[in-house]
């Protein structure tokens, strides 16, 4: 296929032609002439000597956080005898305008040529890289011959994780929302690994008599030490917390405490108020499958039908709406309907214009990134009161 300078030499020469053949001029026929061959030779020679390559992408890593930079590498190895034309490479990228470059023809017989970009990633999702277009060029820059590589990748862009240390274990017990929480994890005075022997101040309501009986000496139930197990991340996706800016910071905070759950080798998983969840992770090598689901994350349902294991799991909702931050009987309605015992509300306004942060029994807000660590401390241990 011509290039804009085949089309213009080809304008110029018919014109040239025309006006020698109507003025009987033998010196604008004669390069009109040439240029038409010399078009017609580039040509005949992108037809009959096409090139033909072996093309290899890799990218610098197949997840990152969003604004970082990936590096993609484009491997091209030339499998002909002779070596490759003038080439022009142009990959496709998701939501830009792709990339471009000229490489330098390819010596034969396994000649390689490599080329590199750097993508800088603005926001979060499944973005697509590919496929790669190649153009045979000539060396006067007349014709091309296209030839696209059905080569694509996916570069999956998630959340920012901010540093957190051990999520602390809630105090259920103390939970404004009372034994309902401890019946459905199992947080009963039913659970006990064994019996120990009585020691003064041992409460007597606890003491096994028909073991004592047989042992000749008094035996209390020791109860079993309560376990975080499952702990249910959950993201608000009603309005005004569906919008694209809000979903960008509670994505980053449950993606952030998941994280730290699964490098402490516990379990967890990440729900939405509508509904979608993820599988049970547990460990960090599970964290990829988490990320994927907080990267593609968007849109939202007005109504609260979050789907969460029946066998109970410590919740901790997460949510962008003011009215929340702002009326604690929203935020204790929020809490019962979703059985949650925290939650962690974010000012999607005015993210990181200020420190307006503050920590109250079971209920975080935050108002800047890096203060979710700073906020999780281990006084969290003493109560999980809603206010």
């Amino acid at each position: 296929m011509p290039t804009q300078a085949g089309w213009r030499l080809l304008i110029v020469s018919l014109l040239l032609g025309i006006f020698g053949r109507v003025v009987a001029g033998t010196e604008f026929i004669v390069p009109a002439v040439v240029g038409i061959v010399l078009l017609v030779c580039a040509f005949l020679l992108r037809v009959v000597l096409p090139s033909r390559l072996k093309v290899t992408r890799q990218i610098s890593a197949s997840r990152l956080p969003v604004g970082d930079s990936a590096r993609i590498e484009i491997a091209l190895h030339n499998v002909r005898s002779r070596p490759s034309p003038l080439l022009r490479l142009h990959d496709v990228v998701q939501g830009t305008s792709g990339f471009s470059v000229n490489v330098a023809p390819i010596s034969a017989n396994g000649g390689v040529a490599h080329a590199s970009y750097l993508l800088h990633t603005v926001s979060r999702g499944m973005h697509q890289i590919g496929p790669l277009t190649i153009y045979d060029c000539d060396p006067f820059g007349l014709v091309t011959r296209r030839h696209k590589i059905a080569n694509v990748s996916q570069l999956v862009v998630h959340p920012r994780l901010e540093p957190v240390g051990q999520v602390p274990m809630l105090a259920l017990q103390e939970s404004l929302l009372g034994k309902k929480n401890q019946q459905s994890l199992g947080l009963t005075d039913e659970d006990f690994d064994g019996l120990r022997a009585y020691t003064p101040g041992d409460d007597l309501r606890r003491v096994h008599w028909l073991s004592s009986a047989r042992q000749d000496e008094l035996q209390v139930r020791q109860s079993r030490p309560p376990s975080q197990g499952l702990t249910c991340l959950v993201i608000d996706t009603r309005p005004p917390s569906d919008a694209t800016t809000a979903l960008d910071i509670t994505t980053s905070v449950a993606g952030s405490i998941a994280a730290a759950i699964l490098a402490n080798g516990d379990a967890t998983l990440i729900a939405t108020t509508d509904g979608r969840t993820t599988k049970r992770a547990t460990g960090s090598s599970q964290l990829g499958s988490l990320l994927d689901f907080l990267a593609v994350l968007a849109d939202g349902s007005p109504t609260i039908q979050a789907a969460l294991p029946n066998n109970g799991c410590t919740v901790i909702a997460v949510s962008a709406d003011p009215s929340l931050a702002l009326d604690a009987s929203n935020r204790l309605g929020f809490a019962a309907q979703l059985h949650a015992h925290l939650v962690i509300t974010t000012d999607a306004r005015n993210w990181g214009t200020n420190d307006d942060s503050h920590r109250m029994p079971g209920w975080l807000h935050l108002s800047a990134p890096n203060q979710l660590g700073r906020l999780l401390e281990s006084d969290l241990r003493l109560t999980n009161e809603l206010v």
